[in-house]
């Protein structure tokens, strides 16, 4: 198996897994450990706050890392997109820089 294949497997999973757990949490009204520890949860100190300011921007990061995974597969297996890897790292670096980024926010604003 290509090494880059099973790289862009594991990057659509986990952007599957970040989508549903985005939703979960909206869902369920309580904070994914996906997202920060069980520690900070405990601390928190307003989880309904966190919750709306999160859970559209880890649906959005793990959107788009879905994408990035279903394109890499694509170039992968179908179709040749040229230097898609190297930008597929790209894309894939700049929405964890955002996510992170707007974490952070949500840690200084609601623990």
């Amino acid at each position: 198996m290509d090494v880059m294949l099973l790289f862009d497997i594991v990057i659509l999973i986990f952007g599957v897994y970040m989508v549903v757990s985005a939703l979960r949490m909206k869902r369920t009204g309580a904070i994914s450990q996906t997202v920060i520890t069980p520690e900070e949860i405990a601390k928190c100190k307003d989880k309904r706050g966190f919750i709306e300011f999160m859970y559209w921007k880890e649906a959005l990061f793990g959107g788009l890392i879905t994408l990035v995974g279903v394109l890499g597969i694509v170039n992968d297996l179908v179709v040749s997109l040229g230097a898609f890897n190297v930008i597929e790292m790209l894309v894939f670096l700049a929405a964890f820089l955002w996510f992170q980024n707007e974490l952070r926010r949500a840690r200084e604003k609601y623990i």
